[in-house]
Parts: structure tokens; sequence; C-alpha cells
């Protein structure tokens, strides 16, 4: 990329300025002594005028703010500079001076300092290096072409060299030092991410674990207590072999629940390999613990979907069952589950007194908990609900 500004990392001004001024300077004296000593004052103060004007449009160059017409002004002031010593230098047989050729070499060392190595630098310094031979052709005998060109090429040669390889080892520091600072910032925001992946991480984390204790325990602690108030019933209406029955019931249930807590806890939950079997298990023990009649279809053909969905399936049947038995008063209840063409359809519906769907089911985690299993598994949930009873449809579509 060119620049149109030095930086002290690649060039710096005050050194190669000062390096500009040092050698010209000492040139510039011994050519104004050579000419005292033939006799041309007049042309010795011309020298020097010209000299210093050279050397000075340098440093005011260093500091001029720079525009097209700046640019335009400078080299052309420069190149008449650098005719005016040509003629001097080279007009004077009598003189054999390189001042005329350290001012073209200064010159294209300069560009090369402000623009690097790019287009606009060597079309400068192509410029020049034709202006010289020019120069040098006009100014010389014959004789005396070809060793000013071959001086001129190969001191100078060397110097624009060194100024191309300096210049390309600071580009590549320059680059070396934007990949590390864009290798800092890449890695703040990898860390950045990072962070706030953990913190989503264990939100989720949170919110699973608050899922599956929900219809673990909660589940399975609500089941109890129905059975327990039904032994209560039973034993005041003296029928102790129907209340035995629930209390060995109860306490399958109970050795059931402390399982199912302890494998959630340890992320292991168990569920039957055969989802028909864990869909019957799950209705029996509901039909058992509250005595209401269930009308189950299954139709489970070619199930393509992972445990994971479901599992979800399942706990959202679990606490469709588990809300009916606290909430509804129902006497009877229906259920669909059905697999088949990649759709997996569940649908629970009761005849219950239903309730409000649009209230606020803040604190009810048994209906978030089905929004939020809905939403892991993109499915679709709906609940509609009237004095009538409560339909609940869990659909999800294989991805």
């Amino acid at each position: 990329m060119e620049s149109n500004q030095l930086t002290t990392g690649r060039f710096s001004t005050f050194s190669l300025y000062g390096f500009i001024t040092l050698l010209l300077s000492y040139l510039t004296v011994l050519v104004t002594i050579s000419l005292f000593q033939i006799g041309d004052t007049t042309l010795a103060g011309f020298t020097i005028a010209i000299c210093v004007a050279h050397i000075g449009l340098y440093w005011l160059n260093g500091r001029a703010e720079k525009n097209i017409r700046w640019w335009i002004f400078y080299y052309l002031s420069q190149t008449l500079l650098i005719i005016a010593i040509a003629f001097i230098t080279r007009g004077k047989y009598e003189i054999n001076i390189s001042l005329f050729e350290s001012a073209i070499i200064c010159i294209i060392g300069e560009a090369l300092g402000w623009w690097g190595n790019t287009r606009k630098a060597f079309s400068i310094g192509g410029f020049y290096v034709l202006l010289s031979i020019v120069l040098i052709i006009i100014f010389n005998e014959r004789e005396n072409i070809f060793p000013s060109l071959s001086g001129l090429l190969i001191n100078g040669g060397w110097i624009i060299l060194i100024m191309i390889l300096f210049n390309q080892q600071m580009y590549e520091r320059e680059k070396a030092v934007e990949l590390a600072e864009s290798l800092e910032s890449a890695n703040a925001k990898l860390a950045a991410y990072n962070a706030k992946i953990e913190s989503l991480t264990l939100q989720n984390e949170r919110q699973r674990m608050a899922r599956e204790l929900h219809d673990t325990l909660a589940q399975g602690v609500a089941g109890l207590v129905l059975q327990l108030e039904a032994v209560k019933a039973h034993l005041s209406a003296d029928r102790k072999e129907r209340a035995s029955s629930i209390v060995e019931q109860a306490l399958l249930r109970a050795r059931a629940t402390l399982s199912e807590s302890r494998a959630a806890i340890d992320d292991l939950r168990s569920t039957s390999g055969n989802l028909s079997e864990s869909i019957n298990e799950k209705v029996n023990r509901f039909t058992q613990a509250t005595g209401i009649p269930c009308d189950l279809e299954i139709s489970i053909h070619e199930n393509e979907f992972s445990n994971e969905i479901t599992n979800h399936a399942l706990s959202i049947l679990g606490e469709s069952l588990t809300n009916i038995a606290r909430h509804a008063q129902a006497t009877q209840v229906k259920i669909k589950f059905i697999v088949q063409n990649q759709t997996l359809e569940l649908e629970v519906r009761d005849n219950g007194i239903g309730f409000n769907p649009s209230q606020n089911t803040s604190g009810h985690y048994g209906l978030l908990g089905m929004h939020e299993r809905t939403r892991l598994t993109g499915g679709v949930l709906a609940v509609e609900s009237n004095q009538n009873g409560t339909c609940i449809q869990f659909i999800v579509g294989r991805p």
C-alpha cells in the first residue's frame, strides 16, 4: 500500500535528510574550492546557492503538508536544481567531482523512503535515471560518457539496492507486527466467546437439571402423595386390602423415583430401550395411582428419532398425566402416541375442569418444562383447555 507519510519504523526523516545534508554539503565544498582555484568566483557563489536551495527543499519536504500541488512544485524545483548542478560540475571539464551523481542518487533514495518499494517510487527513480543519462550525454565529451555512466550506475545501483532491501525488510516487519496484533485481538475475542459459551452452557445445564429433577422428584413425590391420600381414604372406609395394595405400589413408586433421581443427578437417567414399554409403564402407573381409566393408542413404525427426542416426549407425557391427577378432576383420559412418516405426535386429552392457558404460568414448572422441551426438540406444543377438558398436543418432525 502506498503511503504519503514517512513512518519511523521504516524510514526516518531526520536520519536520511541528515545524511543527504552532510554528503551534499561536503561535495559542494569540494566543488566550490575547485571553482575558486580556477578563478570562477561567480559560479562558485551560484553553486553554493543552488546546493543550499537543493538541500533546503529536502528539509522543507519533511515538514510540508503533502498534496498534489506540493509534489509538482517539489519535484519540478529539484529537477531544475539538479540540471543546474549538472551544468556546473559537467560544464567545467577541469572539475571531476561527483556532486551531480550524488544528487541523483539522493533524490531516488528519498522517493524510495517516502513510498517504499512501490510503482510510484520506481517511476520517480526511473525518471531521474533517464534524466541523469541524458545530462551526462549532453555535458560530457564522448570519451567520458561511458565512464560517467558506469560510475553512476554502479555506485548508485548498490545504494538503491540496499534501500530497496531495507524497505522490504521493514515492510515484512510491519506485516509481522500487524499479524501479531491481529492474533492478539483474535485471542481476546476468542476468550470472550469462550466465557460467553461457558456462561450459556452453565445456564442451559441448570435449566436441564431443573427439568430432570422436576420430572423425577416432583412427579414422583406428587404420585406418592396421591397414593397416600388414596390409602387414607381406603383406611377410613375400612378397605384394608385395597389400602395395603396401594401401599405396595407406593413403595415401588418411591424406589423408582429414587432410582430416577440418582440417574438424573449423574446424567445417566435410564429409560426402557423399548418406547412402547416406556409409554405403557407411565400410563399403568398413572391408572394404578389415580384409578382413572386411560384409552391408549400407540402406533410406532420405524422409529428413527434419537433417544433425546423420545425422552423429551415421554417427559411431556408424564408431566401431562401428573397435571391431570393433581388438577383436572378428570374421569377419563385419552392418549395417542404415534410415530410415522418421520413425525412424532403425542396427544393427551382429558374430560376435566380445564384451566386458562393464557394465565401467567410463573411457578408452574411443569407447563414451563413442556415448553422448554418443545423448544429444545424444535417441535410444536399446543395447549387447549376449557370447562369440558384439556388437550395437550406435541408434534416434532425428524431433522
